[in-house]
């Protein structure tokens, strides 16, 4: 976390030397692939279970193992591995105090020598208290032979659930629903979305067949699984004997078929398969049975070979991710012990697992992609921990990250209001959405955390039919039943306004949490995952909301992961708020990263600052050419991509109160180029005459307010606004939105501020303004080359926009009861002068009944950075 210095006394106001401003040079912080081992170089981690990563060796026959202990020469307290075909390794135990020794040595084939790598070592730190220690695979292994049936721990728990669920309204209506299956005719292998193909390419066929059968093993699986709860809730042979029936029927269909070959459809349908044969054992015949498991092994085992060596290696492979690797557990639980592969299977799931959840955050709850594209996550996230802790006894819902993850979801996403407007489907998120409703509602069955609760009570007041008919979440609602159970509700207007996330590069600020109608929010984006995945290009980009409405942010459509609208347009830098130079925007791909080094939140003033600095660039990626080219595009200077030459981006962005938001950008490129600030909203834009060449402005008709941005310069400035993307959006997918209403592709507005010419230098401040009333003209109180001083309503603002000078911003109320300041330049707050202690710092200082609030931030590493020291530094 920053550096974060609350002083009370003017005795403490010392100057020391330290470093203020931090620089990265490294070429990507989160690889797609493992490039270096962890942990390593004396890093220090907790002694809850560390776990142990390095780079893969490359072939199919590749088998690792590892020694660990507490002296280089590994005699004491000696860990030794097992021989396995993964490159990971949780220790699954709480490790001492102390330095720790380890290596992994890697064989190619069997009866070669083993190849040893160097020995690394870390530092075990004590953590007195919350200490979350995952039970061994082995331990897994045996407590999964239980009697069938078995998932879910029905084995000791099916009376339980019978009994707690028997006057259950939300059972019952399961029940008559589930009912509606029986006797009703098998499925066909068709088309799910039936599309009319006709004109396109050979590339957009071959997407529109996989998009026109996606659902399908969905479609056929999710009956058996229902029947099976049903016949679980009421003991009615009728529900397991249809459901043999179907079982029987989906078992028989042809695993290369268009139906049911791809990944997600087939993670389906061995689920549906692994449900009959342990909800069902006693009631199949033999060769039932035998049908059933050796269905499960040839579609198991299809999907396994592909994962070894290669997915837990990857950042993330967000198809196993999101289903696949539920799906699969789900069947390595249910015939452990009794199809001889599945032994490996649970153990490679666990392990993986074990090590690497949650795999696009660390510690803080946050998630790479963005909320529009985390729903796909949220069934696995889950239940996986739900069937891992039936099995071990262990509750994994007390993780760091699970406990954190309220809190990401109240700041980033609160109750009926749009969200962060970033990462792929961010568009589909206008209001609460069902599938964020349900999720929030199921996590607070195991997460009684009593802002997630009044989160959950908030969206039931305004959403009660989201909670009403079937949904994914239905089963977990029912395992979890408990009608005594109460939950504390406790509002979030005592938090802080804002809240960081610096593992994904999310900065939240809030006016009014509490009341959404109220609230304007403000977000600011560095992510140190970088473009990858479904993430976007939107390093130093912000969004602000305003009454639960998006007012500038992302801007076009998922039309598809990787074709013309989504790579020049909706996937690009072009989309987001964020700086262009010479009209290019940033890499897409892992090394076009940003990271969050600053973050304060007061009562009136919020800040965060956001470093861009190592997102420009060529598009280097083999993945991303590869989509480039297979859709005939080039990553060029034409597509909005290239070298600019940016060196450094730093975005200073201050929430004041519930009406102001203020940026402060310092660029500089290695050659002169022209710098362009962007904006996005879906609401139009007119352009205002300022008289003043250094200075340009907007308004936006919203019926929210009165809006204006007004951005000002050292260099003659240039606008340009206009409604048109640089690829057209279409929807040629017929794509739906989460009530299924085909999703119209809208024009949206868009407004460029440019240096009118070239400067290798520059720094541009904008003054965003967000009123229920007219809003107020900004006085110009002063300007000494470049040091402007305004006046915004209660509030004046001095900024150092000549760029040969060292940069400052300072803002400070009419009241002087909150004041900002970042630079160097000494504040007066109250007849008294206050220095900075670190030049270059930022500070905010609040005055509240005659006492002082004092914070001081200086440049904070993101921890993946802090816990690795395979980076360099500049």
């Amino acid at each position: 976390m920053s550096l974060a210095i609350v002083l009370q006394s003017a005795l403490l106001f010392t100057p020391v030397k330290q470093e203020a401003v931090k620089q990265l040079d490294t070429g990507m912080l989160h690889p797609r692939v493992r490039e270096w081992a962890y942990p390593i170089n004396r890093v220090e981690v907790p002694d809850d279970s560390p776990c142990l990563l390095w780079p893969g060796v490359k072939g199919k026959t590749v088998k690792y193992k590892v020694i660990l202990a507490s002296d280089s020469l590994f005699n004491k307290d000696v860990i030794t591995g097992a021989e396995q075909r993964w490159a990971v390794y949780p220790l699954h135990q709480s490790l001492k105090p102390g330095r720790w020794y380890w290596k992994y040595a890697a064989v190619e084939k069997s009866g070669a020598k083993w190849k040893w790598s160097p020995t690394y070592d870390f530092v075990v730190k004590k953590q007195a208290k919350n200490l979350f220690v995952s039970p061994t695979v082995a331990t897994i292994l045996e407590k999964s032979k239980a009697a069938h049936p078995r998932l879910w721990g029905m084995n000791k728990g099916a009376d339980a659930f019978y009994t707690n669920n028997k006057h259950n309204p939300e059972a019952k209506a399961f029940v008559v629903a589930t009912s509606k299956l029986l006797g009703q005719e098998l499925p066909e292998e068709k088309p799910t979305r039936p599309r009319d193909t006709t004109g396109m390419n050979a590339l957009q066929r071959k997407q529109m067949v996989e998009f026109m059968y996606h659902g399908f093993g969905e479609k056929v699986a999710m009956p058996i699984r229902n029947l099976c709860i049903a016949f679980q809730l009421t003991k009615e042979e009728r529900f397991i004997k249809e459901a043999i029936k179907r079982a029987v029927h989906v078992a028989k269909m042809n695993p290369d078929g268009l139906a049911t070959r791809d990944d997600f459809n087939n993670g389906n349908i061995i689920e549906g398969l692994a449900w009959l044969y342990d909800a069902g054992f006693k009631y199949l015949t033999a060769e039932e049975k035998n049908l059933l498991k050796n269905t499960i092994g040839i579609r198991g085992q299809k999907i396994y070979e592909g994962l070894p060596n290669r997915f837990e290696l990857q950042m993330c492979d967000n198809h196993v991710w999101q289903h696949i690797m539920r799906n699969f557990s789900i069947a390595a639980v249910a015939v452990a012990s009794e199809l001889p592969q599945a032994h490996e299977w649970l153990t490679y799931v666990y392990e993986i697992w074990s090590a690497r959840f949650p795999v696009l955050g660390t510690n803080d709850g946050g998630w790479h992609e963005g909320n529009g594209y985390f729903r796909t996550h949220y069934e696995t996230l889950i239940y996986l921990p739900e069937l891992f802790g039936n099995i071990s006894g262990v509750d994994y819902f007390k993780q760091s990250w699970m406990q954190n993850l309220p809190y990401y979801m109240l700041y980033s996403y609160p109750p009926n209001s749009t969200s962060t407007a970033v990462g792929d489907m961010h568009e589909n998120l206008g209001g609460t959405v069902k599938m964020q409703a349900i999720f929030a509602d199921a996590l607070a069955l195991k997460v009684n955390n009593p802002y997630l609760n009044w989160y959950v009570s908030e969206i039931r007041k305004s959403k009660p039919d989201y909670f009403k008919g079937n949904d994914d979440f239905q089963l977990f609602r029912l395992l979890n039943f408990n009608p005594k159970a109460t939950k504390p509700v406790v509002s979030p207007s005592a938090l802080p306004k804002g809240r960081v996330f610096n593992d994904v590069g999310l900065a939240a600020m809030h006016s009014d949490l509490a009341h959404t109608g109220k609230n304007l929010t403000s977000y600011l984006m560095a992510n140190p995952f970088g473009a990858a995945g479904h993430g976007h290009a939107a390093q130093n980009a912000f969004t602000i909301n305003y009454k639960g409405k998006k007012v500038f942010g992302g801007t076009g459509f998922y039309s598809n992961f990787s074709d013309a609208h989504n790579l020049l347009d909706y996937r690009s830098s072009r989309a987001y708020n964020t700086i262009l130079a010479d009209s290019l925007g940033q890499r897409i791909g892992e090394d076009g990263y940003g990271w969050m080094p600053r973050f304060m939140t007061g009562a009136h003033i919020q800040y965060a600052l956001g470093d861009a600095s190592n997102a420009y660039g060529e598009v280097t990626t083999d993945f991303w050419l590869g989509r480039f080219k297979e859709i005939g595009l080039k990553a060029d200077k034409n597509s909005g991509y290239g070298n600019s030459g940016v060196k450094l981006y730093r975005r200073h962005m201050l929430q004041l109160d519930s009406n102001y938001v203020v940026l402060y950008d310092e660029l500089e490129a290695v050659k002169p180029v022209k710098w362009t600030t962007q904006f996005h909203s879906p609401f139009n834009m007119n352009g205002k005459e300022s008289g003043n060449a250094l200075t340009q402005s907007f308004d936006l008709t919203t019926g929210l307010g009165h809006v204006n941005a007004a951005i000002y310069a050292h260099t003659p400035l240039q606008m340009s606004i206009h409604d048109k993307y640089n690829f057209p959006a279409k929807n040629w997918k017929g794509k739906t939105d989460d009530e299924d209403n085909v999703i119209e592709f809208k024009d949206q507005w868009h407004a460029g501020i440019s240096t009118a010419n070239p400067v290798q230098q520059n720094r541009f401040l904008t003054i965003i303004q967000l009123k229920n009333g007219v809003v107020e003209v900004v006085k110009l109180l002063n300007d000494v080359n470049g040091l402007y001083h305004l006046k915004l309503g209660q509030w004046e603002i001095m900024a150092e926009l000549n760029a040969t000078k060292p940069a400052s911003l300072q803002v400070k109320s009419a009241n002087e009861n909150s004041v900002f300041s970042y630079g160097n330049r000494p504040v007066k707050v109250k007849s008294k002068v206050y220095e900075h202690r670190v030049k270059g710092s930022s500070m905010l200082i609040e005055l509240k009944n005659n006492v002082i609030n004092k914070q001081e931030v200086v440049d904070s590493l993101p921890d993946v950075v802090n816990f690795d020291a395979g980076f360099k530094r500049k």
